[in-house]
């Protein structure tokens, strides 16, 4: 029992580490030597728990993941009105800035989708996760009849998890033309319209 704890733990490091040296370097730069210089140990510990760099990059992607969600279902969570969890939602989905480094991050690995099945089955359970977030506060929403839904609600939980992905993207890409509140002001508009209601105002902060 000791030695599997003691294994988690060390693969838990060298995700970690990995994590680090992929956001000083980036991906093209993120090799076993580099993580194990990263994490202080030899490139041969990190291959005695990973077989390869895919692996550990798979592991880290996951992680990533799995550590967005759960801040974003944290940050929903603690909101009662429909409104202003939407709005928290959409706070919690785009980055805080052009250097927020989990989004910038996540952006990177989303990228080895398009050549990797098991990166792109990731992204698939990303966006099942995230849609699944919008459309349980649009439904609850509608249900209170804080919401008037023009159109079904998973179709516009998509459109709203689509518009911030993009607006997303910009944000890291830094495109001085979106800047967080301008990207922030257009998803509550958007919002706003589809479901005929009025949402808080993005300038009042989180």
């Amino acid at each position: 029992m000791t030695a599997r704890r003691d294994s988690a733990k060390r693969r838990t490091e060298l995700v970690e580490a990995a994590e680090r040296a992929l956001l000083r370097s980036g991906l093209s730069a993120l090799t076993v030597r580099a993580v194990a210089g990263e994490a202080g140990v030899s490139p041969g510990s990190v291959l005695y728990h990973y077989a390869n760099t895919d692996d550990l990059v798979y592991e880290l992607h996951r992680t990533l993941v799995d550590r967005y969600v759960a801040a974003r279902l944290r940050a929903v969570s603690r909101i009662a009105g429909p409104a202003e969890r939407l709005a928290r939602a959409f706070r919690s989905g785009l980055p805080a800035g052009p250097d927020d480094a989990s989004c910038r991050l996540l952006y990177e690995l989303h990228g080895l989708a398009a050549r990797s099945r098991v990166h792109a089955a990731l992204m698939s359970s990303l966006w099942d996760r995230e849609v699944l977030l919008y459309e349980t506060i649009l439904e609850a929403g509608a249900a209170s009849g804080a919401f008037t839904l023009r159109r079904e609600p998973h179709d516009l939980a998509q459109a709203l998890l689509a518009m911030e992905d993009g607006l997303g993207l910009h944000l890291v890409s830094h495109n001085s033309a979106v800047p967080v509140e301008h990207a922030l002001r257009l998803l509550t508009a958007f919002a706003a319209d589809q479901l005929s209601c009025d949402l808080p105002d993005p300038a009042a902060g989180p």
